[in-house]
């Protein structure tokens, strides 16, 4: 399988050209939105050790697999396939042992989440979180960080 981000006019016809000189037949497919930079994922993996430092009662792979079960399910549910593989993953599952199911990545879900759901599932977050005290590197703060 061949993955290709377009953003511009100029890799899109990039894309096209590499499509016509491709053997047929052939079967292509697109998603819309953009992936995420790795700034977001590590931004958001530096939350999770905030809110984790912030309570000091878990860890930050546990916080990241209660967020996973806040935020990221309802948000991926809206997937069809994805919520059919959940529905038969989690069906028997107690909310701890789904929790763990995130914890230890054996489920994707802000990996494969698009730009546009990895916001939504960071600023649900920052809403929470901060709203409860927990102080949260702010990502326009951060860029002046990775600058110095």
């Amino acid at each position: 399988m061949i993955t290709r981000h377009v953003i511009t006019a100029e890799e899109a016809q990039k894309v096209a050209d590499l499509i016509v000189g491709l053997p047929r037949p052939l079967t292509i497919t697109w998603k819309e939105g953009g992936k995420r930079s790795l700034s977001a994922n590590a931004l958001l993996h530096r939350w999770y050790g905030e809110i984790a430092k912030h309570y000091g009662d878990r860890t930050a792979a546990e916080i990241k697999g209660e967020c996973h079960m806040t935020w990221g399910v309802p948000i991926k549910m809206r997937d069809p396939a994805w919520a059919w593989v959940w529905r038969q993953v989690s069906e028997r599952l107690t909310y701890e042992q789904k929790c763990r199911v995130f914890e230890r990545g054996i489920l994707a879900v802000t990996s494969t989440m698009t730009t546009k759901e990895m916001t939504e599932y960071m600023d649900a977050m920052s809403q929470h979180y901060r709203g409860e005290g927990v102080w949260l590197t702010d990502p326009d703060l951060a860029k002046w960080e990775q600058n110095e």
